[in-house]
């Protein structure tokens, strides 16, 4: 005999498959989203890298990024010299090197995303760097949280980290005698740095 419609377990089987798969797709949703926000602020500090070279090679003054920790995040202003010696934070901090824009932060354009490190287990460094990554300070610059650009072209060389808060990693780098840039991410799963 031949049966019209779903019996009542057949109609709660499907909808807790469908459940399943619906909690399964958003939370893949979730997570490239995220990366999508990391992966965006970090190409969006190599455009501003490169800017900056720029500027301080047009307007012939030492110009760069001086970041400043504030509270779980960090916020940094556009900053440039006004007594030609270069930038100094002590001059930046007394006005003497002037902030040219901000504060700025992250997350304003790209929800979720800060300055910093994922939380859970040692990640080594972007090669040819060693150790292991950690502490609070993503902005990797020397000890001064200050990135220069010099009106020849040249720069401080280091690495600006960025991440979700959750599992994504993203480190810019920046070469300053060649002026290179380039963004690496943290591949969890292969537990090594990706460009």
């Amino acid at each position: 005999m031949a049966r019209n419609g779903w019996s009542l377990l057949e109609a709660l089987v499907a909808l807790v498959l469908t459940g399943i798969l619906v909690s399964w797709s958003a939370a893949l949703a979730g997570r490239v989203v995220a990366d999508a926000h990391t992966a965006a602020a970090a190409r969006e500090f190599a455009v501003l890298f490169q800017a900056l070279r720029w500027r301080s090679v047009s307007e012939n003054r030492h110009v760069g990024l001086f970041f400043e920790p504030a509270g779980e995040t960090w916020r940094w202003w556009e900053v440039a010299d006004g007594n030609g010696n270069g930038l100094r934070t002590a001059e930046v901090r007394d006005g003497v090197d002037f902030k040219t824009s901000g504060p700025h932060r992250v997350s304003t354009a790209h929800r979720g995303v800060r300055l910093g490190f994922p939380p859970g287990g040692a990640i080594p460094p972007i090669p040819p760097d060693r150790g292991v990554l950690g502490g609070v300070d993503p902005v990797r610059f020397g000890r001064a949280d200050l990135i220069s650009f010099s009106p020849r072209g040249r720069a401080s060389s280091g690495t600006l980290y960025l991440t979700d808060g959750q599992h994504r990693l993203y480190g810019v780098r920046l070469f300053g005698v060649g002026m290179r840039v380039r963004v690496w991410r943290w591949d969890e799963r292969e537990m090594q740095w990706r460009r």
